[in-house]
């Protein structure tokens, strides 16, 4: 495996959590009456930190496109949870909020967790463009993942709304990075102009902006324990779904190498589910709930 999209993705993981810290603490300050959904994003897009933080979303973005050329999806999307470990000191910074000694543990296990899967599992091969018939089915399933998991959001009591939109925004993400993968390969493979005339391209766009949407109403609506990890976990997990299913990434055979994969997603799992109980009382902006939406299309929208 080679070592340049490894680099490339670390320093993607970066810019991401110097991204995510300045657009959460945006928009858990933001204006009340900035609700969630669309109507967050455009008031965000006045707020001169937003901006800054979505510059470094920039960047990342250019480095995960440039890593996702030269290596697999099972790769790339994986170590771009280490970010998660620098978003929380920025998060002390930023925001003066101390996360509790369990936070940080349990956020420690995810990237542990990740580690344990990547050394087992070896992951690569597969091809530049993914198989058509596939990654259309992939990018059906998780459209309706992204709305099902909106959709949970609004319902019950709220305390893991935060945890739900991130899963949602992970995914839509995720998504995004493997419909990523999938334009570059075009281009490279038919030329610039077919691949912008593709529908992976339109596709892409879709899922990026709704990914953004999600991302920050969970930002707005809860702590950055309660909606990053979550979105760390989704985004990957997605993203090597649609690797496997669709590219014909795979990974390390053998039974020793199976369990210590599963032992691994286990863990990173399970942290998150910790982290979201931990923090599913630590309550949202006041103003967050002035004016919620009504269905999972007005989450999006």
């Amino acid at each position: 495996m080679s070592a340049l999209p490894v680099v490339l993705a670390l320093l993607a993981a970066a810019c991401f959590a110097t991204s995510t810290v300045t657009q959460h603490r945006a928009a858990s300050t933001a204006p009340e009456g900035s609700g969630t959904g669309v109507r967050l994003v455009l008031t965000l897009l006045r707020q001169p930190l937003w901006l800054v933080g979505l510059a470094f979303g920039l960047a990342g973005a250019v480095l995960q496109t440039l890593a996702l050329s030269q290596g697999a999806l099972l790769v790339v999307q994986p170590l771009l949870v280490t970010g998660l470990l620098l978003a929380l000191p920025l998060s002390v910074v930023l925001e003066g909020r101390r996360p509790a000694r369990a936070e940080w543990l349990w956020a420690s296990a995810v990237v542990v967790g990740l580690a344990v899967f990547l050394v087992s599992a070896r992951p690569g091969g597969g091809t530049e463009v993914a198989e058509p018939a596939s990654l259309r089915a992939c990018t059906a399933a998780g459209a309706a993942a992204v709305v099902a998991l909106a959709a949970l959001s609004r319902a019950g009591s709220g305390r893991y709304r935060a945890l739900l939109l991130g899963l949602g925004g992970g995914t839509s993400l995720g998504l995004a990075g493997a419909l990523l993968k999938e334009t570059t390969g075009r281009a490279q493979a038919d030329g610039l102009l077919p691949a912008l005339g593709s529908w992976p391209l339109g596709a892409l766009l879709v899922a990026g902006a709704a990914g953004v949407v999600l991302n920050q109403s969970s930002y707005r609506v809860g702590v950055l324990t309660a909606s990053q990890p979550a979105i760390t976990i989704a985004e990957p997990v997605a993203a090597a779904s649609v690797g496997a299913l669709a590219f014909g990434e795979r990974l390390a055979a053998g039974d020793g190498a199976q369990v210590l994969q599963v032992a691994g997603l286990a863990l990173m799992v399970s942290a998150v589910v910790v982290l979201a109980r931990l923090t599913a009382d630590q309550g949202p902006a006041p103003a967050a709930l002035a004016d919620p939406p009504h269905s999972p299309e007005e989450e999006l929208c």
